[in-house]
Order: structure tokens, then sequence, then C-alpha cells
């Protein structure tokens, strides 16, 4: 009886919850809107970084790159074959996610801070094949999306990319929730905490990790795509910088890696206060995001490991009375 009462209450919070961001548009302004709307966004990147940040255990410092690369592939798609971004975001995915393979192949074979190190050299050099590649890719001028209308996914006021990004943090929320469970997932996580027991079970450990690399920018690709659709304008200066790389592990990280949650409860604290901080002092101060992200990270990591999300979870264990 007191499962059923638990799983009773949190059906009904996650419903209220539900309607709450569904019917948030019909009562706050345009620039709160655009507010939440901007933390989903971020919020289904953070969780594309979970799975090989928080589940897979591996710091990835260069998924500014695979956002890069999503938005890149969908746009060009768009623009020079006239493919709707509907279709070209899973094209944006392959092209990510082969990328990220390739990275992982190349990377994952290192120990410790290494890793990361890789990922931030193969930021670099995305930025650098774009701005080579100008015939392509339009080099540091970029490229401006033209197309227009909603089966090109784009839109005239805000309010149709807050529920498109509404509905993809609620997809990423329900992915991890699949994934966790999954028998990869449990694969996965079995290697971030002991890769020599993990292999004495039977676990491919280079090629779990390789193909938990593929899906996280596979997912972080599709990001791009919507990213790409919302500011109508794709630039490697503008995409491929650490800055977001930090910001999409930061998020996760202090909103609970290695959970379905996370990314939300992360994104919905850090990007209004980065978006206040900067609109603040962004002209006075040379990257303050990176100062910010760089502190919340150190705070998070030394005094609440596990991140809110473990934290509020941990409280409520104490305070919960054992309902079997």
């Amino acid at each position: 009886m007191g499962l059923e009462l638990k799983f009773t209450k949190k059906l009904i919070i996650a419903a209220l919850l539900l309607i709450i961001g569904a019917i948030f548009p019909l009562f706050a302004d345009e620039f709160l809107v655009s507010i939440l709307m901007q933390a989903y966004l971020w919020a289904f990147l953070a969780m594309s970084w979970d799975v090989i940040g928080g589940y897979g255990g591996q710091f990835s410092l260069g998924h500014a790159a695979f956002l890069a690369l999503g938005a890149y592939t969908s746009t060009i798609l768009l623009q020079g074959y006239n493919v709707s971004p509907w279709v070209g975001m899973w094209a944006a995915g392959v092209v990510a996610g082969a990328a990220g393979a390739l990275v992982g192949i190349a990377s994952l074979r290192l120990k410790g801070p290494f890793f990361a190190l890789g990922t931030i050299a193969f930021a670099e050099l995305v930025k650098l094949l774009l701005l080579y590649f100008k015939g392509i890719t339009g080099g540091p001028l970029g490229i401006l999306i033209t197309k227009s209308g909603p089966e090109n996914m784009l839109f005239e006021t805000q309010t149709p990319y807050y529920y498109l990004m509404f509905v993809l943090m609620l997809a990423g929320i329900l992915f991890l929730k699949w994934f966790e469970s999954s028998r990869f997932g449990i694969g996965l996580v079995a290697v971030r905490e002991d890769e020599e027991a993990a292999e004495g079970v039977g676990i491919n450990v280079y090629r779990t990790k390789v193909i938990g690399a593929a899906i996280s920018a596979f997912l972080t690709g599709i990001g791009g795509t919507i990213y790409a659709q919302w500011i109508h304008f794709i630039r490697p200066d503008i995409l491929v910088k650490l800055e977001y790389s930090t910001q999409i592990a930061a998020i996760d990280v202090v909103g609970g890696a290695g959970s379905p949650y996370g990314g939300l409860i992360g994104a919905l604290i850090l990007v209004p206060l980065s978006l206040y901080l900067n609109a603040l002092f962004g002209g006075m101060i040379a990257g303050l995001s990176l100062i910010l992200y760089g502190v919340v990270l150190l705070i998070v990591v030394v005094m609440i490991p596990g991140g809110i999300y473990g934290l509020l979870r941990r409280r409520l264990r104490r305070k919960l009375p054992d309902q079997r």
C-alpha cells in the first residue's frame, strides 16, 4: 500500500509539473518564456552529455563540437538541398554520433584528465575545419538560415520554440529513464564503477565507452539542429567554444550527473543565473560565464557530491519513514 501511495504522489507531482510547463507561456511575458525555453534546451544538452559524462564517468569538455556538427549538418541540408530540419536533425545526429565514436576510439583508452584534454583538442580541430572549408560552411562568415515556415522549423514567435524545447527536454528525461534501466545503460554504469569488475562479467569496456560516446554525441547533434533553427544563424566562433562545453557539463554536474533529472535541475538554476550575470556584467568582465561555471563546479564537487538531485534524494530518504 505504501509503494502504491508513493507512486500515486509521484504521478500527481509529475502531472502538475507538466501542466504548469505546458500553460506557462499563457500567463508569462515573452522574456520569462525565453529564459525557460533556453533552460529546456540546455537541460537536453546536459542530459545528452550525461550519457557519457554521468553514466559513463568520462568527463568530456568538447561537446560544443558535436553541437556545431549537428547545427551545420542540418543547416547545410536545409539551405543547400532544401531538406527540412525535421528530417535533417536525424542526419545531424548521425554525423555528430559518428564524430563522437571517432573521438571515443581515439581517446577513451586514456585515463584521468587526458580524455577531457582530448575532447578539447577535438573541438578546436572541428572549429578549424569549419573555418577552412568555407565553400561548404561559409567559413568565418557562417551561414544565415533564410528558409522560413514551420515546415522548416522557423517560427515567427518564441512560443512554438518554447513548446519544441519543452518536448525535447521531456524526451531527454524519458530517454534517460529508459537508458539507465536498459542492459547497455547498466553495463555502462558498471564500467564507470569498476572497469576490471565489468570486464570480469563479460563487458567489453572499451566498446561500451565508445558506444556511449556515440550516443551522447548523437543526442547533442539533434540539440544542435534545434539551436541553429532558433538563432537563425551559425558561425564557428559562436558554436565551438569552451564556454558552451563547460556550460553543458556544469549544468549536469550541478543538477546531479547520472540521473534523468539532473540536467533539468541544473539548467533551471544555472541558465537564468548565467543570463542575468552576463546582462549585468558581461560587458565589463570577459569570460564571466567560464568563471561562474568553474566556481560552481568546484563548490558542488567538494561540498555536494552527487549534485543537487543527489542531495535532495538523501534528505528525503532521511525524513520519510520506511513505508514497506
